[in-house]
Formats: structure tokens, sequence, C-alpha cells
């Protein structure tokens, strides 16, 4: 099949839709180097920033407030001033940024639930203006999810829910939301169609819910969508529901992207991946096969960390967009990009 990549503007376009990890926490590095290199070829508009380095066990891209801010200078001046910086920012158990590297202190979801108004205001504004200070563009959260499960491994073991209730969770996302928004950062609601009944973690492989899985639970979603329209994101999960699919978890089906999502709770927005390196996705499907279903389906931004556990060969972001640019229509790419600027406002 023609490279199509070869062409600059489809390069560009396929780029639009992708948002990747690299290694490393200064362009003096070496791995930093070679990482940012390939998302330069790959025409890579979005990254994702972690703390920890999975693979190697070491550090990765968040060290310091200082090393942190002039990184992001470098990934600007090398990617473009139009590059989307995201950052898992919940609080609590996931917090990229926390004290022990020097950032604010954070409370996970569930003791954030416990706190009185006034409190949570101003505990979520100062948290949204870090990250705008920083200069992150998105957040990889709040999480919406459902404490239906107590012993979730992944949700509610984790105090990563605000509650089992769509009164108490819709109430405390309004307001992280809302600080985000004061301070001009977006949020990426998560995990839809909802991981809080899911009784394994989809880090580790696919998770059924078709049993579980609660009208609430899409409740929440609606809500949200309801009151912020396109000026939210929503993340779509690893999650099988066979009722609704019989052969994709919902981050790469169209039935639950675009059937369900987009005309089923009216949502017009920007739709991302969950990490595509997680075992739910990777053990099963090609790294690019992946992304070209996840955006056939509906999906506007693929989301790959490329920081799971093991060995991966390099050249990724090369492999996703070549199998993105000969998998997935011009059409539906332009779709995804023109959703993309407006949400981030690049137009």
């Amino acid at each position: 099949m023609k490279n199509r990549l070869k062409d600059k503007g489809m390069a560009q376009l396929v780029g639009s839709t992708l948002m990747l990890g690299f290694r490393g926490g200064s362009l003096n590095d070496p791995d930093t180097r070679e990482d940012i290199a390939e998302l330069k070829a790959a025409c890579v508009r979005g990254v994702i920033l972690f703390d920890h380095d999975i693979a190697a066990n070491r550090q990765r891209n968040i060290h310091s407030p200082k090393q942190l801010a002039k990184l992001i200078e470098e990934l600007r001046n090398e990617l473009g001033t139009d590059l989307v910086i995201a950052i898992d920012q919940e609080g609590g158990q996931v917090a990229r940024l926390d004290a022990h590297n020097g950032f604010l202190p954070t409370i996970s979801a569930a003791e954030f639930a416990q706190l009185v108004e006034m409190d949570q205001i101003q505990y979520a504004d100062r948290q949204a203006k870090q990250l705008s200070t920083l200069g992150i563009d998105l957040n990889f959260g709040p999480c919406v999810d459902l404490a239906i499960e107590p012993s979730s491994p992944i949700i509610a073991e984790k105090a990563r829910s605000f509650g089992e209730s769509v009164e108490q969770v819709a109430r405390c996302a309004h307001i992280v939301v809302d600080a985000h928004h004061r301070f001009g950062v977006r949020c990426c609601i998560k995990h839809y169609p909802g991981h809080g009944s899911a009784l394994l973690d989809s880090h580790l492989g696919v998770c059924d819910i078709t049993k579980t899985h609660t009208q609430d639970e899409a409740d929440i979603f609606k809500r949200l969508i309801d009151r912020y329209e396109n000026s939210i994101a929503v993340m779509s999960g690893h999650l099988m529901h066979t009722g609704i699919d019989e052969s994709f978890p919902a981050s790469l089906s169209k039935k639950h992207t675009t059937d369900q999502l987009r005309d089923g709770l009216g949502f017009a927005g920007v739709i991302i991946t969950d990490s595509l390196d997680m075992r739910a996705i990777c053990t099963q499907f090609g790294e690019g096969e992946s992304a070209a279903l996840a955006l056939s389906a509906g999906t506007d931004l693929i989301l790959d960390g490329l920081n799971a556990p093991g060995y991966r060969e390099p050249g990724a972001p090369g492999r996703i967009a070549l199998a993105i640019a000969q998998g997935v229509e011009r059409q539906r790419l332009e779709e995804a990009r023109d959703r993309l600027d407006r949400f981030f406002g690049l137009e």
C-alpha cells in the first residue's frame, strides 16, 4: 500500500490525532532527544507527562517545578507552539505532580468529597492554577466513575471516586471542572461508559462490565455532558459490554463511541482513548491497528503513553502514524482534527 505519510498534509493530519509519551526530563537526555525526534517526524501534536518510567523504574518527565517548566518550554520549541500538553492529575494515588517532587500536596477524590464546599473550591482552584502556570493544557480528570464496587482494584480501592451516587459525583466534578475552566485548562472526564463496577484493572486486561454496569454509570456522563456540552472531553475506557458490542471494548467500538456516546448521549465534543499501551489493548490488538480502530469508531485523539511494563520496539510513533494513514479515511481524520482545534482553541 502506498505510504500516505509522504504527503506532508496527511502526515500533519494524522499527527494532530496523536498524544504520546516520551522518556526523560530534559533535551540534554539522549533518550529524550531520541523520542522527541520520533514525535517530530510523526508530526505529533500532543504529549502526556509522567513522573515515573515504568519499564526503566526511574523518574520520567517530572522531577521538580523548575525542571518541568523548562522541559515544557523545550517541548514547545521543538514540537511547535500549538503543542497540547496533558497530564493525569486527579489527586491522591493518581497525581503526577505532588509534594514528593516539590509540587502542591494533593488529596484523593474520596477525601475531596468529604470537604465542605468552600474548601473544595479553594483546593480545586490551587490545583488548576498550578497546571495553568506550568503551561499544561489538559488534565485527564476528574475521574467520574461511581464507587459501585467497593473492592474495585483500580477505582474504589484507590479512592479515585467521589462517591457512589450520581448527585455527589456530579457536584464534586462540577467544582473541579469549573476551577480548571477558570484557569484556562481543559478537562477530560473518565472512564466512559463507567469503570466503577468493574472487578478488574484494565491496565492488566479487558474488564467485562456486561453484568455489573448500571444505569447510574451512564447517567453521570449524561449529567456532565448536558452541563458542559463540548467544553469537556470524554475518555473512553477499555471496557467490554457485550450487550452493546460483542467484539470490541468501548475504546475501539463504534457502537459505544458513535452510537451510544455521540448519538445516545448527544456528545459532540472530543473523545479520547484511554492509553492504548495498557494490556487490555496491547495484548489483543496491534499498536497501530488499535489506533486505527479507535479513530474509525469516532474517537478524536489517540492516547498512548508509551510507558507500560516490558520492552517495546523503538519507532512506535512512526508505526502508529502509518497504520492510521493507511487505515482511516481522510474525512474522518479531518473531522477529528477540526473538533480538536475547536476544543483547544487552535483554529
